[in-house]
């Protein structure tokens, strides 16, 4: 054998020796690529698979990862977008209403005024130095002082306000101020259209009295015994009744002043002969009502 043909054949065999080798580490990098192609790769908290692009998978694992790692986090933005949009919106709603709420129980809780209630037929009431007794759900009678006080000056009202309601005062009532010594002058304003029985019975320092535009009534024994009493001033022109015994035992000078004719006439036939009458003024006018307080 030739030493060219020995040259051949070493190097065929070591052509077919790099052929073989070539070989072996193909099929090691293909057993290695199909083995790691079922390996679970754990990114941000998302379990993907890698594929193989000779396999046809075309998307590597780690860019498909990306992917749904991007969509996710482009979804949760959105969805949390939303949910804060939603939240506001409920709290500012939630808020109005509180507010709304607020505004109504504090109009609601604003405490208000009753309206004052007459007080029940019969009760006694006090004002001022006087006590009245309730005989309708707007009027009162006097009843007297109250407890011990007195005056010299007699003011009969014609209303009184008392917790918030106001009474007018239409009568004096039987014995209100019988014996009261204190009392020198008596003033009965126009709303009081009674006076009652033994009202000023005995008052023995009584002076002078002045009788406004509403009386219709003087009772018996009303003025009985005043033995001070000088003047009665008699405005009313609706009086219509005054009994024989209302100004009996008085002064002997004593004078009444009254505004008409009629009522002049019947005085004259019901009080003792010695007490002078007149007719000393006009009777009022029916508008100047107001005049008489």
């Amino acid at each position: 054998m030739t030493k060219f043909k020995k040259l051949t054949i070493v190097k065929r065999m070591f052509a077919m020796a790099l052929a073989a080798t070539m070989a072996f580490s193909l099929s090691s990098v293909q057993l290695f690529a199909k083995e790691n192609a079922d390996v679970q790769v754990m990114q941000d908290g998302i379990s993907v698979y890698s594929v193989d692009e000779t396999q046809g998978g075309g998307q590597t694992g780690s860019n498909q990862s990306e992917t749904d790692s991007s969509n996710q986090d482009e979804t949760g933005s959105s969805d949390n977008s939303g949910t804060t949009t939603e939240t506001t919106s409920e709290t500012t709603t939630a808020s109005t209403e509180d507010s709304t709420a607020t505004t109504t129980t504090t109009e609601n809780t604003t405490p208000t005024t009753p309206a004052a209630e007459p007080k029940p037929v019969g009760t006694v009431i006090t004002e001022g130095i006087y006590e009245y007794k309730v005989t309708s759900s707007n009027t009162v009678e006097l009843m007297g002082f109250a407890g011990d006080d007195e005056a010299t000056y007699v003011k009969v009202k014609n209303r009184i306000t008392y917790d918030g309601v106001t009474y007018d005062v239409t009568s004096i009532a039987m014995r209100a101020f019988m014996k009261e010594s204190s009392i020198e002058k008596v003033l009965i304003r126009k709303n009081v259209t009674d006076i009652g029985k033994r009202a000023f019975f005995q008052c023995k320092n009584l002076e002078t009295v002045r009788i406004k535009t509403g009386a219709k009534v003087i009772r018996k024994c009303a003025f009985k015994g005043c033995k001070a009493l000088r003047v009665v001033n008699i405005h009313s022109a609706v009086l219509e009744d005054v009994k024989a015994t209302a100004f009996k035992n008085v002064n002997s000078n004593l004078v009444i002043n009254v505004s008409t004719k009629a009522i002049r006439k019947m005085l004259k036939a019901s009080v003792p002969s010695y007490i002078t009458i007149n007719r000393a003024f006009n009777a009022p006018s029916t508008n100047s009502g107001s005049t008489a307080q």
